[in-house]
């Protein structure tokens, strides 16, 4: 679902406020961070930063307020995918809005590429931008006897995934409650139409528009003669019960540290009661941003052009 700028929810408010999330191994210096925060402050915005930057140089920035974000108008995120999906989560219960800036390698999640940094505050500050809403899947992991061991929100992916041997991990997959099939293989991907560019991509599974309300179930290296994804509606629940294995396997949401799993433990899968908003200025369209990014990883080969 997309939504116009800040004219939605925002009347009123003469100055727009920026927090700024910071990849430092992407930005070590700090260089490219302190030239955003001048282009938004030059251009009439207000930046608001989080009490981690204290300790660097960009406090000595004048103008510059420390503070929640929680009345931002927009949160930048300033690295890579993996910066994006960490900002998404930190900053979730605040409902701002986040858009981010390459400084990485490919960067699905990021529309703005540095030398366009300008121009995208142009736009976000005349209010020239949509709201996007991201699904997320809502991960319980329980006990065979129905405890809780873990909870967690992802907006790309939860992995489950055989141990550090070679053997395969068996799993059944239930949709909607009724047993759909028992999978045995590396493990398995649950994503969200978001995650579709992620693991699932390289997996084999499809290329889905990240706006749409629907999650996938796609095996990784299936022990079987075929392997498809299952796609289901937004309102579906998935579950996954481990059921036979070597060595433990483990479950980990967007990349986050890996949570071992047990026999017969049980896996409920989901929509969020939150979604993740992502700010869009339209520079590129969905197909073009996946055709130009597997691209620029090298394998692929267009009118001759290498």
């Amino acid at each position: 679902m997309q939504e116009h700028g800040r004219r939605i929810g925002r009347e009123g408010k003469t100055t727009m406020k920026f927090g700024f999330q910071i990849n430092e191994e992407k930005d070590p210096n700090f260089d490219f961070s302190a030239y955003a925060i001048g282009v938004i402050q030059d251009k009439g915005g207000q930046v608001v930063l989080d009490n981690m930057y204290t300790d660097t140089p960009l406090k000595d920035i004048p103008g510059v307020r420390f503070a929640s974000y929680e009345d931002c108008d927009i949160i930048f995120s300033l690295g890579g995918d993996g910066t994006f999906l960490r900002t998404a989560q930190k900053y979730l219960r605040y409902n701002v809005p986040m858009i981010g800036v390459n400084l990485g390698s490919i960067g699905f999640m990021t529309e703005i590429n540095k030398e366009d940094f300008e121009d995208a505050a142009d736009r976000l500050l005349a209010g020239e931008y949509t709201r996007e809403h991201r699904s997320q899947l809502d991960v319980t992991l329980m006990s065979e006897d129905g405890t809780v061991k873990e909870h967690g929100v992802c907006l790309n992916d939860a992995v489950i995934a055989r141990g550090l041997n070679m053997h395969v991990v068996t799993l059944d997959l239930l949709i909607d409650h009724d047993h759909v099939e028992r999978l045995s293989g590396d493990g398995v991907i649950l994503s969200t139409a978001t995650g579709s560019t992620a693991y699932c991509l390289a997996a084999g599974g499809p290329i889905v528009k990240p706006e749409l309300d629907i999650f996938m179930v796609t095996p990784i290296c299936p022990h079987t003669l075929h392997n498809r994804t299952y796609i289901v509606s937004g309102d579906s629940t998935l579950e996954i019960i481990i059921e036979r294995f070597s060595e433990p396997p483990i479950i980990s949401l967007d990349g986050r540290p890996n949570i071992e799993l047990s026999y017969h433990d049980r896996i409920l899968i989901k929509k969020s009661e939150q979604d993740v908003i992502v700010a869009k200025l339209g520079y590129k369209n969905f197909y073009q941003t996946v055709r130009q990014k597997i691209r620029a990883r090298g394998s692929f080969y267009e009118d001759g052009e290498k």
